[in-house]
């Protein structure tokens, strides 16, 4: 969200690590796209996310549904302290053996083989 909202805290460090990973592959999931647009509705005109929702179809996209029973015993593990949004992200990553992820969330921190950029 930080890349696409000028107002926000992270927006510059957002833009300068979107310049060093442009060249990488870039995964995101469906409920990525799903939680982008939920937040963004509060933040932008809904023409702006129209854009913001062709970039994302841009990036490689998972269906993460089947993830969802590993995810919730992330939550689950973390005693309901991440979201079960970041757990299907961890669940994910695990799944798909990525072990980076480009976020400003800091619950993402001190998790086995995840390096979070910020």
């Amino acid at each position: 969200m930080s890349l696409f909202v000028k107002k926000e805290t992270d927006h510059v460090r957002a833009v300068e690590i979107a310049k060093t990973i442009q060249n990488e592959e870039k995964i995101i999931s469906k409920l990525v796209v799903a939680e982008t647009i939920t937040v963004l509705r509060k933040k932008i005109p809904t023409k702006d996310i129209a854009i913001i929702y062709n970039i994302l179809q841009k990036f490689i996209t998972i269906e993460d549904s089947y993830i969802f029973d590993n995810a919730f015993k992330e939550f689950v593990k973390y005693n309901g302290k991440i979201s079960f949004f970041d757990a299907v992200y961890i669940a994910l990553m695990k799944d798909l053996e990525i072990y980076e992820i480009a976020s400003f969330d800091s619950d993402f921190d001190n998790k086995k083989r995840i390096v979070r950029i910020h």
